[in-house]
């Protein structure tokens, strides 16, 4: 089954005590779509949209104003959401 996430290693974020609700930001300029190589785990050293972790009280736009501006120090006014995908992943080993 291919989940999108294949080479990633994902230990902690396989089974967390809570939900995990993450934000990434589509950005085309002149054609080009806006990507760039991850610097931690998950995926470090892979290619992606800049993107991260919504915080505690924090709205999905409120996050990606925010991880834009951190990882490409880029502002973001009036962000649309596009599409929520809800991904569980399974391990074998910790199914019953």
């Amino acid at each position: 089954m291919f989940t999108g996430l294949e080479g990633f290693n994902l230990p902690k974020r396989l089974y967390p005590s809570q939900p995990v609700v993450g934000v990434g930001a589509i950005i085309i300029c002149d054609g080009k779509l806006l990507i760039g190589k991850r610097r931690s785990e998950p995926g470090k050293g892979k290619w992606s949209v800049p993107g991260g972790l919504v915080e505690l009280g924090e709205s999905t736009e409120q996050a990606i104003i925010r991880e834009v501006k951190e990882e490409t120090g880029l502002d973001v006014c009036d962000p649309e959401l596009v599409d929520v995908v809800n991904r569980i992943i399974f391990d074998e080993k910790r199914c019953h």
